[in-house]
């Protein structure tokens, strides 16, 4: 071919929009991501709470079918051993899964969205953070600190991709992974309870459950994917990502066990954000169950919006670097 036949070419392909470029981003981390057989492990465990919970809905209402009483009695011993200990930066949950569920005068639907949300707290407060703290810590870290290592950003911003597409197409990577384990059990959860219920009518008492679940979701995910981005983006080395990100939760967790004992549970809110898994326990629970109160709960909503401000600010502003002369 001569010479002056090479050069560019004109795109002969489809164009695609300009705002689903991130997604190109997203994809190839999600893809990354997939390859760890670790990942595919947490994702399989986190699953398997979601499967226990749909048992206790079917042997819920079954117990509901069933007139006799021991029937009822021996679900209700099940569920207070595997319900009851709800406890939350030291505020008993008063609720007593027996006395839920053998109460005669209680209304119906009351009774059955209450026993439901319960199970959504359980969820999201005991099995979920135990599988969301690994999970974003084999995801995150290497997603921002490993283009700065690498140069990579240099490729990334070489093409017509700008800086909020970058930090989009990172933060739908770890989102895809979180919905995962945080939404979509709830929501599988939530359908099999309607469809073991001996009608639609079911709908008219726990219609809200599937839209508190969602922020339940949105309060969870998006403070831990801007921490975690934030911790990512402030090291070119993804291990000092992880071990941030790991040091937070456990010390956090120790420093709120120390200080429980010494403080009085109405008041020292400020005390009780030292860990972030009993703020989201309480926040959780708040959102899933209107008569559980929380002294303080407005410091902790408070508290997930400025770290979230502030994380999603830092990266930002990381990311900004690197294409400043």
């Amino acid at each position: 071919m001569p010479i002056h036949n090479l050069g560019y070419r004109s795109w002969t392909g489809e164009f695609e929009p300009a705002g689903t470029r991130w997604t190109v981003i997203a994809e190839i981390g999600i893809r990354r991501a997939w390859l760890s057989s670790w990942l595919r492990r947490v994702l399989f465990f986190a699953w398997v709470p979601g499967v226990l919970m749909g048992f206790m809905i079917f042997m819920y209402e079954q117990s509901n079918a069933d007139v006799r009483s021991f029937s009822r009695g021996a679900f209700g011993g099940l569920a207070q051993l595997l319900l009851e200990p709800q406890v939350s930066s030291g505020f008993p949950r008063h609720v007593n899964v027996m006395q839920l569920l053998t109460n005669k005068d209680e209304d119906p639907g009351k009774q059955r969205h209450a026993f439901w949300s319960l199970l959504l707290q359980t969820l999201f407060k005991r099995s979920q953070p135990f599988i969301l703290i690994p999970l974003i810590g084999l995801i995150a870290p290497p997603l921002i600190s490993q283009d700065f290592r690498s140069r990579a950003f240099l490729l990334y911003f070489s093409r017509p991709i700008n800086r909020s597409q970058y930090i989009i197409g990172k933060v739908a990577t770890v989102l895809f992974y979180l919905i995962m384990i945080t939404l979509l059990p709830a929501l599988l959860l939530f359908v099999t309870g309607v469809a073991l219920s001996p009608g639609l009518q079911v709908l008219n008492a726990t219609w809200d459950l599937p839209f508190r679940s969602l922020a339940c979701t949105c309060v969870i995910v998006l403070p831990s994917t801007a921490l975690a981005l934030m911790l990512s983006s402030l090291t070119t080395e993804s291990r000092y990502a992880s071990f941030g990100w790991f040091a937070i939760w456990i010390f956090g967790f120790l420093a709120h066990l120390a200080v429980t004992p010494i403080i009085a549970t109405d008041s020292h809110s400020l005390l009780h954000c030292l860990s972030l898994f009993h703020v989201y326990s309480d926040v959780t629970a708040w959102i899933l169950d209107p008569s559980f109160k929380i002294t303080g709960i407005e410091t902790r909503i408070i508290l997930l919006m400025v770290l979230t401000a502030v994380s999603t600010a830092v990266v930002f502003r990381r990311v900004s670097a690197p294409m400043q002369i």
